[in-house]
């Protein structure tokens, strides 16, 4: 029996489908894995061609903590030549791309340290300052710079000319997720479709959930292997109904839809739950039965 399933990437902005098979017992004839990987960008100044301008140096911390009493991130960014410049700004992100602090805030070079953390004015280094809460997960982010040019007659071109990844802390207690409400059949029959719920929890918010999963052993005790990586199967949380089987995206309930094929081995399947925080810590674990006729 071919066990097959398709892993859909999101690599540069683009999705790729890859299909991979192997021989098991174990069919999901529907089951899209999501393995979402952004684009990878290069930590420092990026290859500029065609500009009138170039980054001489960039400034940012290689590690960044909440405190209440100062949580405000400085950045700076450096020119050769600014006459061509109109506008500077950045971007925030978490590094798997689940988590925007900012999507554009602007940079300046005007002296006012206390707005912009700017030291001196016109001296072709332009500056920002960014509060970071302490609702933001803690784990990797990188920060994006990009310039807006003024050069006739086509100005407004825009370019990403620097890029700079910063680890955050933010100093809050990391508490593990916790999952419950499984929904999942007692009993299915060879080639009926079904779909199971499981309901997720993070004391430090839904963003911080990493991964809901299961790992699945047939009755003889062996584990089905679906050779992602990963060795169990994610759940998704994406409002994809038809594929997935779930209904509203975000709401905290991780869906799976799935079947049995017809030389599946009969007997009783065990199901483990589980999922996993973007700190690494693992939640509660849930066993489920199921025998399949």
């Amino acid at each position: 029996m071919i066990f097959s399933f398709f892993i859909q990437f999101k690599a540069s902005c683009h999705k790729v489908l890859k299909k991979i098979s192997l021989i098991d017992f174990f069919i999901i004839p529907l089951f899209i894995l999501y393995l979402i990987a952004c684009e990878k960008i290069p930590d420092g100044i990026v290859e500029q061609t065609k500009l009138y301008y170039n980054v001489k140096t960039i400034s940012a911390p290689a590690n960044f903590s909440y405190s209440s009493a100062d949580s405000n991130l400085i950045t700076t960014i450096e020119f050769d030549d600014i006459r061509y410049i109109n506008k500077v700004w950045l971007q925030i992100k978490s590094d798997d791309g689940s988590t925007t602090i900012t999507t554009s805030s602007q940079m300046f070079d005007n002296g006012n340290t206390a707005l912009n953390g700017d030291q001196k004015s016109k001296d072709n280094i332009y500056s920002a300052k960014i509060g970071i809460s302490k609702k933001f997960s803690s784990g990797r982010y990188y920060i994006n710079y990009f310039v807006e040019d003024n050069v006739k007659p086509v100005s407004g071109n825009l370019a990403k000319v620097a890029s700079h990844y910063f680890n955050y802390n933010n100093n809050q207690i990391s508490y593990p997720p916790v999952i419950s409400n499984l929904t999942i059949p007692n009993s299915v029959t060879r080639g009926e479709t079904f779909v199971f719920t499981l309901k997720v929890e993070d004391g430090n918010g839904p963003g911080d959930i990493s991964q809901v999963y299961f790992k699945l052993f047939r009755p003889d005790g062996s584990q089905v292997d679906p050779q992602n990586g990963l060795g169990y199967f994610l759940m998704v949380d994406d409002g994809n109904f038809d594929t997935f089987g779930d209904r509203t995206a975000g709401d905290g309930i991780y869906s799976f839809k799935n079947s049995f094929s017809a030389t599946t081995q009969t007997g009783q399947w065990k199901f483990e739950f589980q999922a996993k925080d973007k700190s690494g810590n693992l939640s509660n674990t849930i066993i489920h039965l199921m025998t399949v006729n």
